[in-house]
């Protein structure tokens, strides 16, 4: 066949090869298959047929921008930043809004935990934690046996000479002759360490002890329970004196003040050992170690008096009636020990006595916090005192006293090693379950709540002379 037989019988192969160009393969267009192709006759099936109709348009498919991949974004961060929106409008995150944490307060000075009769629980929390590792520590004894100045020497970090000279305040005699020559002997207050010119002392006590009118007057600076927790979260109870005059007559005093305290059907003559009873019980409850402060060795009444705390105590029941019994570590401290108290003899006749006197106790007396263990006094071990109980000296203190030799070491190293055998104690559970600080307070309320209702005060008033 020739080249003219075969252009008159194909002519669409010529439309194709002129058609044929780059331009059907535009940018943002994609062909479907079976649609625009070309037939086995040769005929484009988009172009016009031989009947003259109009051809059908290609389907199109715009191409969606492609998002950057994850690894694009770190690589990029300029081009994520310009889409996202500006940090103006955008919307604060949870994190933004979320409150600030509460500032915790620090105590400088002793609050009151109890007053007459009352318990305060709501001035305290703005100074609790939410914190389970915590160590409470009761101080009680008689009148003027040095309970507040052993729990301010408790609270302090360091004891230095300027706290020594506000703690210790001795009178000085001073002699002075008139003008006939006479010698009179005048007796003034002197304390050291405290600014004459301003009248003010520099350091500033933590609880209030007794001044030169409270001695005179037979009146205790402690009412109630003073309450005062350390930065390194050791709280320490100090307790009205026990069995003193000057609280029956505040007792007696005031009829109101009276019915508060203790019930109605106890006796005028006995209410004020009963409401020192209720004050020890309630510390052995909530306390993890009680210390018990004397002046000098021994008084059965104080012994008498620390064994019917215990019997009266009242057990604490819990939501599943479950019965909790708790007993502290009972700490004995002797304040104002002489020399002669310090000596192996001495010091063994002390733990002997003291370990038949408290033969039937539950209280912790033999958990190794005293000075009979030999850590702290080499001669004050085993060997020559009999085994150890928690029995504690502390010297006597005269700040003018010129003596080289005292037989111990310095009052503020037995205070320092004091302060670390308490916070090193073991921590009984106080419940069943454990306690937060602020729980803590709870429960105080709860015991303090038990102990007033409690009739085991009013049948032990019955057998009292």
């Amino acid at each position: 066949m020739s080249d003219y037989d075969r252009g008159k019988f194909y002519p669409k192969r010529q439309i194709y090869t002129t058609k044929h160009t780059p331009a059907t393969f535009t940018r943002g267009f994609t062909t479907v298959k079976g649609e625009g192709s070309f037939s086995k006759f040769g005929k484009e099936s988009g172009s016009k047929d031989s009947s003259g109709d109009t051809p059908k348009k290609q389907p199109t498919i715009l191409i969606k921008p492609r998002e950057p991949a994850p690894e694009d974004v770190a690589a990029s961060p300029k081009k994520v930043q310009k889409d996202e929106p500006s940090s103006s409008t955008a919307a604060p995150t949870t994190k933004e809004i979320e409150p600030p944490a509460p500032i915790l307060k620090e105590m400088t000075k002793s609050m009151k935990l109890i007053d007459e009769g009352v318990i305060c629980t709501e001035s305290l929390q703005d100074y609790m934690h939410e914190n389970n590792d915590f160590l409470v520590v009761g101080i009680v004894g008689a009148h003027g046996v040095g309970k507040s100045t052993l729990a301010n020497l408790l609270s302090q970090k360091q004891i230095t000479e300027e706290i020594k000279r506000c703690l210790f305040k001795t009178p000085k005699k001073e002699a002075e002759e008139d003008e006939f020559g006479d010698s009179v002997k005048i007796l003034t207050e002197h304390f050291k360490g405290a600014n004459v010119r301003s009248g003010e002392p520099k350091w500033k006590e933590v609880f209030k002890t007794q001044t030169v009118d409270d001695i005179e007057n037979a009146l205790n600076a402690t009412q109630g329970i003073d309450f005062f927790i350390t930065s390194n979260r050791v709280m320490f109870l100090d307790c009205q004196p026990f069995m003193s005059i000057s609280v029956l007559d505040d007792l007696i005093q005031s009829e109101s003040k009276r019915t508060n305290l203790v019930s109605e059907f106890i006796p005028l003559e006995n209410s004020g050992e009963i409401q020192g009873l209720q004050l020890v019980t309630f510390l052995m409850s909530v306390c993890h170690v009680l210390v018990l402060v004397q002046d000098w060795f021994f008084d059965s009444n104080i012994v008498r008096f620390i064994h019917t705390a215990e019997m009266l105590k009242p057990t604490i029941s819990n939501a599943e009636d479950e019965l909790i019994e708790h007993f502290p570590h009972l700490l004995l401290v002797h304040n104002k020990a002489l020399m002669e108290d310090f000596t192996p003899n001495k010091f063994r006749v002390m733990q002997q006595t003291y370990k038949m006197l408290f033969q039937k106790t539950k209280l912790n007396l033999k958990s190794n916090m005293g000075l009979g263990s030999g850590r702290i006094i080499n001669y004050l071990n085993k060997d020559n005192c009999g085994s150890a109980i928690n029995l504690f000296l502390i010297p006597q203190v005269d700040l003018d006293s010129k003596l080289t030799f005292t037989g111990h070491p310095p009052v503020e190293d037995l205070v320092r090693r004091l302060r670390a055998i308490i916070m090193g104690s073991t921590k009984n559970p106080l419940t069943h379950v454990q306690l937060s600080e602020k729980t803590w307070l709870v429960y105080c309320s709860k015991v303090w709540d038990t102990v007033k209702k409690s009739p085991f005060f009013v049948e032990y008033t019955k057998l009292m002379p």
